[in-house]
């Protein structure tokens, strides 16, 4: 295997993830725990990191926890912890804090400025992890074949609506006027795949396809805009759900309407992130290209949630 790739001798299998971001400040901080297998006895675990600072490192195994030393190569877009004895082979698990900036070239975990229906502008926090941005925004081991389930939370300022790839579980206020909200653990992902959106934005009723909830996230005062989207969304994920013959991927399917994206959209499963334009549409108003086109790719968004999301490739060669 190339010096780029990750070795293979820890795997992921979940993350437990927590981020707060400060919208103000530009800036977030974070903390992961990762359970992961060790197939081979180790005294060094690469993962994927850049552009971030590590505050602390652990790795318990069943001889008890270390405290490794840190390295950080931002050629490699890695962070290597190294213990004083071997890890073990069997159970393990990596935990880190960590922070960054929260940046404006549409990659990693940015910040970008929604303008509402009343033309006021608002920041919002969001993510584009792929192909290889989710390092941006937590050490993770970022490469599309090791996948792992992840469960989410987000500490965000109070009236502000947070949404990620699992359902929302728990709402609970702390005492700086944040609250925490805590996601459903999701299936096995690849780190590209996984998403939090942050800002004041609204959310539609859901409608309900093949039992799973779809609503459309959208900037305030433009909910009159989603009808299309979701009369769509509906007719494609039953289609897709016939043709497949599997049920639709996850436990629910929010569409998040953003302002700037580098993509025309983005196929996180459960949180599928698009272009505003190529969401929000009046078909009173519309060209029948326009409308076209937004179908177009939202069909091609939900097609993903089948072939990308729930299988995947295992390099970056292998799409098509």
């Amino acid at each position: 295997m190339s010096d780029h790739r990750l070795p293979r001798d820890v795997l992921p299998r979940h993350y437990l993830l927590e981020i707060r971001p400060d919208l103000g400040r530009g800036t977030f901080s974070g903390s992961v725990a990762i359970d992961v297998d060790v197939i081979e006895g180790v005294s060094e675990i690469a993962l994927n990191a850049v552009d971030l600072t590590i505050g602390s490192a652990a790795i318990t195994d069943g001889d008890g926890k270390v405290e490794p030393t840190v390295d950080l190569d931002p050629d490699l877009e890695r962070v290597m912890l190294r213990a004083d004895r071997t890890i073990a082979p069997g159970h393990a698990r990596i935990e880190l804090a960590f922070g960054g900036l929260l940046g404006d070239r549409l990659r990693g975990f940015y910040r970008s400025t929604l303008v509402d229906g009343a033309g006021d502008s608002h920041p919002i926090a969001t993510t584009q992890f792929e192909s290889t941005d989710a390092r941006r925004a937590f050490p993770c081991f970022d490469e599309p074949d090791m996948k792992a389930t992840f469960g989410v939370s987000l500490v965000v300022p109070r009236g502000l609506l947070a949404v990620s790839n699992g359902a929302e579980t728990s709402r609970t206020a702390l005492d700086d006027d944040t609250d925490r909200v805590v996601f459903a653990d999701t299936i096995p992902l690849s780190t590209y795949l996984v998403a939090f959106v942050v800002g004041p934005l609204e959310v539609t009723d859901p409608i309900h396809v093949a039992g799973t909830p779809v609503r459309v996230v959208h900037p305030p005062g433009r909910g009159h805009l989603t009808g299309f989207a979701l009369d769509v969304a509906a007719h494609a994920l039953a289609w897709f759900t016939q043709w497949y013959g599997i049920g639709i991927p996850g436990g629910k399917v929010d569409l998040v309407a953003l302002p700037d994206f580098a993509s025309g959209a983005m196929e996180n499963l459960g949180c599928i992130t698009f272009r505003e334009v190529l969401l929000l549409v009046d078909p009173a108003e519309a060209t029948q290209r326009e409308l076209e086109s937004v179908a177009a790719v939202l069909s091609h968004e939900l097609a993903h949630l089948w072939f990308g999301d729930l299988v995947t490739m295992r390099w970056w060669n292998g799409i098509w």
